[in-house]
Formats: structure tokens, C-alpha cells, sequence
């Protein structure tokens, strides 16, 4: 099974789910992600597909998802194996995880930890447990870097709210002043 994940702006991924209801969104402020599960290709042209190694719950388009990053090539494929299997035994207790997946695209030298909350202070209430402490912060992720993982950019997170959730944030935030 793999995950396919792409991002772009709202209005385009509105656009592409319109087109096909089977995908899922999330967006963040005027960036969003599209989101599916299967066993064929891709259906983005530039999105990335993850080898789904764990998995545990449905995904669904209505909670708020946690993305973590995760560059590792070389050695450091191997041995962060290990360290992703002990995180799967150990997110299966976590309160309030409604579903993850963690997976490996070789497309890319990456790793993703793709997990879905019921809200947003779940996964801050989660950032402060420890086994977020354990095994997903930047000290302890570092030590399965080699020297081909160093020129990517560093265990990125990016939190994804429901569409719903997140035009209502859109509107309380202040329109863009023109200068003239």
C-alpha cells in the first residue's frame, strides 16, 4: 500500500479534489494538501509516494494532520528501521492518535511520519509527551544522518487543518493591505 501526498495552493487543490472525490484535503492558511491511499501510481504529477511500512486507523479528511519529515539515505536507512518500528509499537497507546502512517519514498531519501489528530492542541498536548521526546525531535533524529542526508532540508513538520476549520481561520485573519 502506498500514500500519495501533494501540495499546492487552496484554489488549485480544490480544483484537482473536484475533479477527483476520492482524494483527500487538508490545507494550512492558503496552502493545501492532497492526500490517498492505494496500490497504484501516483495520481500526481508532482507529488511523492510513500511505501507505507506501519499503519494504524483511517484516514479521513476531517481531523487535523501532523506531518514530519524525515531525510535519511545511506546507512542511515537501515538503521532508522529499527527506530520507526519501536515508534509504530509506541504510537498504537498514544491518546487522542486517530490514525498514522509511516512510510519510505526512495524518490526521495525520505521518510514521513503522518499522523491524525481530533484537533490541534492534541498533537502540541502530543510535542510535549515522551515519545515525541523519544523518538521524534530533531537531537534524536539526527544521529541516523549521513553525509548524503545532509544536504536535505532537516526533519520538516507541517501541521494540516480540516478545510472547514481552516477557511474560518482564513477569516479572522486580516485581508492583505495594498501599498500604494
Amino acid at each position: 500500500m502506498k500514500l500519495h501526498v501533494t501540495t499546492g495552493t487552496l484554489d488549485y487543490m480544490t480544483s484537482m479534489k473536484e475533479k477527483n472525490p476520492k482524494l483527500m484535503m487538508n490545507a494550512r492558511d492558503r496552502e493545501a494538501m492532497l492526500y490517498t491511499e492505494d496500490e497504484d501510481a501516483s495520481l500526481f504529477a508532482s507529488g511523492y509516494d510513500y511505501e507505507i511500512l506501519h499503519s494504524h486507523g483511517s484516514l479521513n479528511e476531517e481531523n487535523t494532520i501532523h506531518i514530519q519529515y524525515i531525510p535519511v539515505s545511506g546507512s542511515g536507512n537501515a538503521s532508522i528501521l529499527g527506530h520507526l518500528s519501536d515508534l509504530n509499537q509506541k504510537l498504537q497507546n498514544v491518546k487522542g492518535l486517530l490514525a498514522y502512517r509511516i512510510g519510505h519514498s526512495d524518490e526521495r531519501d525520505t521518510f514521513i511520519v503522518f499522523t491524525q489528530w481530533p484537533a490541534s492542541s492534541t498533537i502540541s498536548d502530543f510535542k510535549t509527551s515522551d515519545i515525541y521526546r523519544d523518538y521524534l525531535t530533531t537531537d534524536v533524529l539526527k544521529k541516523f544522518r549521513d553525509a548524503g542526508a545532509m544536504f536535505h532540508s532537516y526533519s520538516a513538520s507541517k501541521i494540516y487543518l480540516p478545510v472547514k476549520e481552516n477557511e474560518e481561520a482564513l477569516q479572522d485573519q486580516p485581508e492583505d493591505e495594498e501599498d500604494y
